[in-house]
């Protein structure tokens, strides 16, 4: 196997839905290696200048559970959240995209987010 080019570590925030309560709470999950990858965007038009930063995360390991609407911090994060605005401080992303890659000799799950 050829070995994945790694930069960081993430910690993937899932929210859970409890029935009982009618409330979500989040669930973390720590992953020692990730890809990221920050591109930053802006464009101006007659309503001013607007940004639209995207970022794309690789994780090597395919054992991890990522959806859209998960959000996933850079580098170890410990903060139990009841929000997202928790994360203030900390660089972040919402999932809009995971697509579990299990082909060729570098499988990983590419993450798309905002």
């Amino acid at each position: 196997m050829i070995a994945v080019i790694t930069n960081t570590d993430v910690t993937v925030y899932r929210r859970v839905y409890d029935p009982q309560t009618r409330l979500d709470s989040w669930e973390r999950e720590y992953v020692l290696e990730a890809w990221w990858f920050k591109s930053e965007q802006s464009s101006v038009d007659a309503d001013g200048m607007h940004r639209a930063d995207t970022i794309t995360i690789r994780i090597p390991d395919l054992s991890v559970k990522v959806a859209k609407e998960d959000i996933i911090v850079k580098g170890k994060c410990e903060i139990d959240i009841t929000t997202p605005k928790d994360l203030y401080g900390w660089e972040y992303c919402k999932v809009m995209s995971a697509n579990y890659n299990d082909f060729g000799d570098k499988p990983h799950i590419r993450i798309g987010g905002q």
